[in-house]
């Protein structure tokens, strides 16, 4: 400490790296820290000391499984405030309210609905996460800032949605600043990202991901998107574009995408591809359980539904999910062959809906396109996470986002009290 009682800068920097590392991995201890940090065992007490004497952090002896003192495991403190999480999906809108470390304090789920359009659908969503946050009650402290996950093209330096390729939805939500709206609404910090980022995060974080350091995670549902890790942090690219694996060209001849380009692995494998194949098929007279199943109504097919008929041995059923899995297979294996990754993951509604069969064709693809040796090396996961990890990697990006402004805030109270 100086005279007037602030840290040094040296000193500054130095806690706000332990504090950084206390929000990757709540729960963490100080042997971990020390081994994480390359500081010395007395230079981590001291460090962790000083936080807790700032109110920024607590420390709780846990059971461990070995024989001995118990584990104290360091988080932070609680009473420093919470954010808001949201994931604005094509049908569903997720809401969650965490603490810095990540602990929910919420969740909830509604239906997007987006055909009401881009004015309506943003002002139920602040309003539903306002309603979500008092729920929360007092205890959840001060809102310090808002996450939000769009499934579209997103500008991330400037928090704006450049285009949302869906029907009827594209000129509504071109070059819409959401970050900046979201900022006046809620009167704190907001960011914007790309939602399969979103979920990648909650993987690296809470699934698969968390023993991994370079891994592609692939999420098929209405669309197709990946987020690359490299070195345990997401790769972007040179302008924040990295990641859009659907739009790889699988068939040049192919059908149109919604980009504008024939023979995207998404105009050929998302789900909203195999639920419209199944339709077609069979309005075109193909017998299928597809159509029992949906009480003859075939806008109510769903992936749940094709999976269920797939496994009592529908032929069409089974065939739609089978190509869909042929194309996304070849794909991963130009991944496996460019990047090299330790493991694809695989999420989203299609692997939630038909785990076994699908992981099992990519599988079988991957080995048959790409490098042995990089086959031999690649593991080929199914993500374990639910529909809601979108918004929990959003409060999680958010949450890390702001612990400088936090730490400096306790700091600068902190400086002032000692004078």
């Amino acid at each position: 400490m100086s005279k007037q009682g602030r840290p040094n800068r040296k000193s500054s920097q130095t806690e706000l790296s332990v504090l950084r590392m206390i929000q990757d991995s709540p729960a963490i201890s100080r042997v971990e820290l020390s081994d994480q940090s390359g500081l010395s065992s007395a230079a981590i007490t001291g460090v962790i000391g000083a936080l807790i004497r700032h109110g920024l952090l607590t420390e709780k002896r846990i059971s461990g499984t070995a024989i001995g003192r118990k584990r104290v495991a360091l988080k932070l403190h609680a009473s420093l405030g919470c954010v808001i999480g949201i994931d604005l999906g094509t049908y569903n809108l997720r809401i969650v309210v965490t603490d810095l470390n990540g602990e929910t304090l919420v969740s909830q789920s509604f239906k997007s609905e987006m055909s009401r359009g881009r004015e309506l659908v943003l002002e139920r969503c602040f309003t539903l996460a306002k309603q979500t946050l008092a729920e929360a009650g007092d205890g959840a402290g001060k809102l310090l800032g808002v996450g939000i996950a769009f499934s579209g093209v997103i500008d991330v330096h400037n928090g704006v949605i450049l285009s949302y390729p869906r029907l009827g939805q594209v000129e509504q939500w071109r070059n819409i600043p959401l970050r900046n709206i979201a900022e006046r609404e809620f009167g704190v910090p907001c960011m914007l990202e790309d939602s399969v980022r979103g979920v990648a995060t909650s993987e690296k974080f809470m699934g698969r991901g968390q023993s991994l350091q370079d891994f592609v995670y692939v999420d098929v549902g209405v669309g197709i998107g990946a987020s690359i890790f490299i070195n345990g942090k997401i790769y972007r690219g040179h302008n924040g574009g990295a990641g859009e694996f659907g739009h790889m060209t699988v068939d040049e001849n192919g059908p149109l995408c919604c980009c504008g380009s024939n023979g995207c692995l998404e105009a050929m494998a998302s789900g909203s591809t195999i639920i419209e194949a199944a339709r077609i098929a069979i309005q075109k007279g193909v017998a299928s359980k597809i159509s029992t199943k949906c009480d003859g109504n075939l806008g109510n097919i769903t992936l749940e539904i094709i999976s269920e008929a797939a496994e009592q041995n529908d032929s069409l059923a089974y065939r739609v999910l089978s190509d869909a899995a042929t194309h996304i297979g070849f794909s991963c294996a130009d991944l496996v062959n460019l990047l090299n990754p330790q493991a694809i993951v695989f999420g989203g509604a299609l692997f939630r809906a038909a785990p076994d069969l699908l992981i099992e064709q990519i599988q079988r693809m991957v080995r048959q396109r790409a490098m042995e040796k990089m086959v031999n090396e690649v593991s080929l996961e199914l993500s374990a996470l639910s529909g809601d990890a979108g918004a929990y990697g959003m409060a999680r990006l958010m949450a890390a986002h702001l612990i400088p402004s936090v730490y400096e805030r306790v700091e600068d109270g902190s400086a002032s009290r000692s004078n």
